[in-house]
């Protein structure tokens, strides 16, 4: 079979069980759909594929192509922003290279971006989990304490109640009973200790006697167990949202260049019980494996990538390795009952040592790429000039005289200065 687009012959490429004819120049590839099904079953899809013959067909202004199996006019079919070719004769499917991409997207749990069909295929089709998504498991602590709270009463209540106590306490040593009055007094010495005030997103961790009983949590006036005690003394528990900025590490990304890399992380104290009994000082806890999470997501991806490569890069998907890194960190975490609310990148650059020849290399890149835009525009825009020549039959060219035209234009156009006539006399 040869490519609808290009003419020249395909080549079979072999994907596990699946089968499909792929074209070197233009990179599409022409596909069955039972073939196609059998692709998806390699992918981890959230819901089954849909049968491009199924999608609504659209008019173009561009030729049908022909169907490279049986000879007869595809159809244009749209579908969530797909366009692609297909042949209701014979079931099959013709994908523009980054089509293919842009078609399982719309049925994969995690998206893939656009990518080269091949490159899509032989990523994401070959049913192996990539090493970088292998995920590890979580810190298993010996504690297996949880949060629950602690039996409480208003404050002011007691309060009044202490009082009526303290009265009483008063009459008997009015009245001449000096021990009942003593005893009475040492046990409103005693419920002192319970009372407990608290300010807004606070809590306080209590003990009795070696053992959690309970946290306190909620603003105002409580009175608890007066024998109880607080974990953190008179210091009570925040459960505001906190910042944790590390500074700037240096890490080797996946090309091994060294890279200094910041990140701040947006944090909470979920589980009072957690973060007190099962590690020893929660924020630096987090911060060490904060620093950990940060090395694992970073060796895995290069600092650049090409944007026509789909190769996800620290640069270039920032928001998508910031949800990585967020994920990373709350894994590694939640043993200590902390919950994170966002983790960002703040600060991305080559290290001092590399960052001279890094920018020399990305000069460099874009020269060329400049270039090949421009030796392209060229080539088209003399391909034009040829054939509006012809097609108005303004003037017959030999051989040689196309080739001296086609060389003087791109040399002309290709150029970095103007062009200069040059005149000759007779």
């Amino acid at each position: 079979m040869k490519c609808s687009k290009c003419g020249i012959d395909f080549s079979i490429y072999t994907c596990g069980n699946v089968k499909f004819t792929y074209c070197k120049m233009c990179k599409a590839v022409w596909i069955k759909f039972s073939e196609l099904k059998k692709l998806g079953e390699l992918c981890d899809l959230k819901i089954p594929l849909v049968n491009p013959a199924q999608m609504q067909p659209v008019k173009v202004k561009e030729e049908p192509k022909i169907c490279p199996d049986c000879g007869k006019q595809m159809k244009k079919v749209y579908f969530n922003g797909i366009v692609a070719d297909i042949c209701p004769d014979c079931d099959g499917i013709y994908f523009d290279n980054g089509e293919l991409s842009k078609y399982f997207n719309l049925f994969m749990k995690q998206s893939a971006g656009i990518l080269d069909n091949l490159v899509f295929i032989t990523k994401f089709c070959n049913g192996e989990k990539e090493k970088k998504e292998v995920q590890m498991t979580e810190i298993e602590i010996q504690s297996k304490e949880k949060e629950r709270n602690v039996l409480s009463m208003n404050g002011f209540a007691m309060l009044f109640f202490m009082f009526i106590f303290a009265l009483i306490a008063f009459s008997c040593f009015l009245y001449g009973l000096v021990a009942i009055g003593v005893i009475l007094t040492v046990i409103l010495v005693f419920m002192c200790p319970g009372f407990k005030l608290l300010k807004p997103q606070e809590a306080i961790v209590l003990t009795f006697f070696g053992k959690y009983i309970g946290t306190l949590k909620g603003a105002g006036f409580h009175y608890v167990n007066p024998f109880a005690q607080s974990v953190t003394a008179f210091v009570p528990v925040s459960l505001k949202a906190r910042t944790l900025d590390n500074g700037k590490q240096k890490i080797n990304d996946e090309l091994g260049n060294p890279i200094e890399v910041g990140i701040i992380v947006i944090w909470e104290v979920q589980d009072t019980a957690k973060a007190l009994f099962n590690v020893e000082d929660y924020t630096t806890f987090l911060a060490s494996q904060s620093d950990s999470a940060l090395r694992n997501i970073v060796r895995m991806y290069p600092y650049d990538a090409p944007e026509d490569t789909g190769v996800q890069s620290l640069r270039g998907d920032s928001m998508e390795i910031s949800a990585k890194l967020k994920a990373e960190i709350q894994r590694n975490v939640r043993p200590a009952g902390l919950n994170i609310i966002d983790a960002k990148i703040t600060h991305l650059a080559y290290a001092p040592e590399i960052a001279v020849a890094m920018l020399q290399r990305q000069q460099a890149v874009a020269i060329i790429d400049a270039k090949k835009t421009i030796v392209e525009g060229a080539v088209s825009m003399v391909e034009m000039a040829l054939n509006k020549l012809s097609e108005n039959n303004i003037v017959k060219l030999e051989e040689t005289e196309k080739a001296r035209m086609v060389n003087n234009l791109l040399v002309t156009l290709c150029s970095n200065k103007e062009a200069q006539p040059v005149i000759k006399n007779g």
